[in-house]
Formats: C-alpha cells, structure tokens, sequence
C-alpha cells in the first residue's frame, strides 16, 4: 500500500521519503538525510523539509480522499525553528478541518532527536471530478 501511493508521484521516491505510518486522517513519513539533499553549508535543504512536509500532510487527506492524486496542494506555509545537519526528519501531519472540497492540515516536523525543526500548515483541493471528500 505504502510504495502504490509513492508510485503516484515519483518526486517523493526521488527524495528517499518513506512512510512510516497512515492512519485516516494522519500520517508520519521520514526523509534520511542526504548529502545530496543539503544547501551549501551542510543543512538539509529547506525545499526537502517543504517536499516531505508538504507529502505527509497529502497523504492524511488521501485517506478521505480515497483517489491517489485526486487533490492537489493550494497554499502550503512552513516555519523553520533549526537546522538539520544530519540523520533524518520525522513529519507528522493531521487534517485539522474539511468543508465541502477543501480540506486543511498541520504538519510538525522533528529531528531524529525529537527536536522540533520547523511546523507547517497547508490548504488542499479535491481536483479530481470523481474524489469525493469522505
């Protein structure tokens, strides 16, 4: 079940994002860190912990959504509080509310250590003529 969502997008797979758990409502995914994946300096590159936040919180609306694919990502904000020098990031994003075809969700996601590393919140549409908000 896990690598057929992944297979809907291939950016994902492409990043190393790999999930952890999904409930309805939520799920936990987990980026490794990767040389390849970094700024400059070493951090973990804000578009990866945008990229893999951004996953979670679309993969816990799929569970209502029921079609892969069938919403699609309109607003996303992310607030950074540290850097990520190494190991992974851990996401773990929520819907927080749904009316009509429009769904919201919170994302909060830590270092391996459990540090918070930055949080981020997202608006999704259903797009799909035949995704039906469950």
């Amino acid at each position: 079940m896990e690598s057929k969502l992944l297979k809907v997008s291939p950016y994902p797979i492409y990043l190393g994002i790999e999930i952890m758990e999904r409930e309805e409502g939520f799920a936990r995914l987990r980026l490794p860190y990767r040389k390849e994946l970094t700024n400059p300096v070493g951090k973990l590159h804000g578009g990866a912990i945008a990229s893999v936040a951004d996953t979670a919180m679309a993969i816990a609306i799929g569970s209502f959504v029921k079609i892969p694919g069938g919403h699609s990502t309109v607003k996303l904000e992310i607030k950074y509080k540290a850097p990520v020098m190494d190991g992974e990031v851990i996401v773990e994003a929520k819907v927080t509310r749904h009316k009509g075809k429009l769904f919201l969700a919170e994302a909060v996601i830590t270092n391996g250590n459990g540090k918070i590393v930055a949080t981020a919140a997202g608006t999704f549409m259903i797009t799909h003529p035949d995704a039906k908000p469950g």
